[in-house]
């Protein structure tokens, strides 16, 4: 314990010696006014991101935009259009996010990179995770991971995807999955240098630790704790400038809301050093932080529970007057934070026994709450909306693919038909030129052999008889050929049809009665329609005069029925191929009879083949 006080106790001397000027930006800076490169345009606007000083970070991603392009670098391209498209959801802009998302997906489809596809991605998974599609991020970056993560080339790329996937599945409570993303987004943090995301890989271990603790009350996990929560703040002064003011302030906040939960607050040296350290941050938020009144208004409001953890109520109240009017001096009302604070406030006066300012701070919390819900709405409705859009997007992605696609195989059809028609064309005139030569030689023979003028006569009627026949045989082949393609179609769309069915169940992780499917009579409805076009493809006419000739209306159903029995299956075999008793098949073939309103003596079968 006496270390950690020791540890928290030289926070205020290190402050003492950082300016209010960030070394790191300006060193950026200054390099880019030297020799300018994406790398550095890509530094310095993380920089002023990380910082919230969105105006100056859009200007410097624009320029990293034009240096890319001028250099037709596709990869930086990608990578400061996600920036923009990373600020502009900061902002809550979600409509002027989407137009650069758009930019980076454009930039990325035209290039063969992997890399550069994979950036565009990212993009698209901070996107998604900013509108609440977690489900849409964590499909995405495990496409990222399964490119990136075997060769590790992009150590950024890869913290990048475990953080977000952290941040998933903490939401979902999943401690394994939590605590294995925020290790590997630190580890591959560390391995880019990216300081801020390394601070904030640290923070997420320290609030992954304690799920565990919380239940089993592991001691090694709160040490794990408070350990990566101290390291958080610590890369702070490690590195002056590489790490923001924001994440140095939500690091020393979290540290010292560990130790108000988890640790005995009595301790006149560790209420002093919290003290010390919540101050230290205040001190950063008056020189550097923008935006900075949620941060001061929790400080204040934590001095306040620490006051009130000594029995100081006069002290306490005194702090919370004071975070109190930071947020009502504040640009953006922060009620999240306004909503803690008044509740402290009226837990305070309520425990002095002063009611009535009790019951007036309950009735500023009910107010403050319904800002809260009015806000939230509206944000609901933005995501909502940004969701809309993304989905019509994509779906019109979707089309435009399928219209290329498309027009793939036409013109790979007009490349065979041409290729067909160019053959054609090779044997005709092979043909002809054959067909000139023999009339050629049958001339000469004609000229020669005109006294055997009767015997020629006979042997081209026995000509003539012979290509008779082999013309019938050969409609016969064509006729059985015609009924074999017929049999194999319905037989594929039968099996597909029952694997799409069985593909949808086992989806869905519902059990699975393989009889029973096979037996259920959507299977012999759903994609009739397929095998109908294929069929009618071969016997144009065949379902148009069955249609007409019934009496009856026909089902989908009766219509295979029907072409089944055409094909010339018996009973069993229709059986067996619709996995039907027999005896099921009988009465169908009876009613079928009916609605084509035929007799006893009339045999379906004949009755079929005379009307296809």
């Amino acid at each position: 314990m006496k270390s950690v006080v020791t540890v928290l106790g030289i926070l205020p001397l290190f402050f003492m010696g950082v300016s209010a000027q960030n070394p790191y930006i300006d060193s950026l800076k200054k390099a880019l006014a030297g020799a300018p490169t994406t790398g550095l345009y890509f530094k310095l606007t993380e920089a002023y991101r990380y910082n919230d000083d969105y105006e100056r970070a859009v200007e410097t991603a624009k320029s990293y935009v034009a240096m890319a392009g001028m250099q037709k670098n596709s990869l930086e391209k990608v990578r400061a259009y996600g920036l923009l498209t990373h600020i502009q959801l900061n902002k809550g802009d979600y409509k002027r996010a989407q137009q650069y998302l758009d930019s980076a997906a454009m930039t990325a489809g035209m290039s063969g990179d992997r890399l550069v596809k994979d950036y565009a991605l990212l993009a698209r998974a901070v996107f998604y995770y900013n509108i609440d599609k977690d489900d849409v991020l964590v499909t995405l970056c495990q496409q990222i991971l399964k490119d990136v993560e075997p060769s590790g080339k992009d150590p950024f790329l890869l913290a990048k995807c475990y953080y977000y996937l952290y941040a998933v599945y903490t939401m979902y409570n999943d401690f394994s999955k939590s605590l294995y993303y925020a290790s590997k987004a630190a580890e591959a943090a560390a391995a880019a240098g990216d300081l801020n995301l390394l601070s904030s890989a640290y923070s997420a271990l320290a609030v992954v630790y304690p799920y565990r603790y919380d239940k089993e009350k592991r001691q090694a996990d709160l040490d794990s704790t408070m350990y990566y929560s101290r390291a958080a703040g610590d890369l702070f002064f490690k590195y002056p400038g590489r790490v923001a003011y924001h994440t140095y302030a939500l690091a020393r906040m979290n540290l010292c809301s560990y130790y108000l939960k988890y640790y005995a607050t009595g301790d006149p040296q560790i209420r002093q050093a919290l003290t010390d350290t919540l101050r230290s941050v205040l001190q950063f938020a008056a020189k550097g932080l923008a935006d900075n009144q949620d941060i001061i208004a929790s400080c204040y409001g934590m001095l306040g529970t620490l006051a009130r953890s000594a029995n100081d109520s006069r002290q306490a109240e005194r702090y919370y007057l004071q975070a109190k009017q930071t947020l009502d001096t504040a640009a953006k009302p922060f009620y999240h934070t306004r909503n803690t604070l008044l509740s402290d406030m009226a837990a305070l006066h309520a425990a002095e026994g002063n009611y009535i300012k009790a019951y007036e701070l309950e009735k500023e919390l009910l107010d403050n709450n319904t800002k809260l819900f009015d806000e939230d709405q509206v944000l609901m409705v933005n995501k909502l909306e940004a969701q809309y859009q993304a989905e019509k997007k994509e779906q019109e992605v979707q089309v435009l693919k399928d219209k290329a696609r498309s027009r793939q195989k036409a013109q790979n059809l007009y490349l065979g038909l041409a290729g067909i028609g160019l053959l054609g064309a090779f044997f005709m005139f092979r043909s002809y030129h054959f067909n000139l030569k023999y009339s050629v030689e049958r001339e000469r023979k004609l000229k020669a052999e005109q006294h055997d003028a009767q015997t020629r006569m006979r042997l081209q009627e026995e000509e003539r008889a012979r290509l008779k026949a082999e013309q019938e045989l050969l409609e016969l082949q064509q006729q059985k050929l015609r009924n074999e393609i017929m049999m194999s179609q319905l037989q594929v769309q039968h099996k597909n049809e029952l694997l799409l069915h069985l593909k949808e169940k086992l989806k869905e992780e519902q059990p699975v009665n393989i009889q029973q499917i096979i037996r259920e009579e959507d299977l012999l409805d759903g994609d009739f329609e397929k095998a109908k076009f294929n069929i009618q493809e071969v016997h144009p006419d065949f379902f148009k005069n069955v249609h007409e000739r019934a009496a009856q209306k026909l089902t989908s159903l009766d219509l295979k029925y029907c072409a089944y029995l055409y094909l010339g299956m018996n009973t069993k075999q229709i059986a067996g191929l619709l996995h039907v008793e027999p005896k099921s098949v009988r009465m169908t073939k009876y009613r079928l009879k009916q609605k084509f309103d035929l007799d006893k003596e009339t045999d379906l079968v004949v009755f079929l083949k005379g009307i296809a």
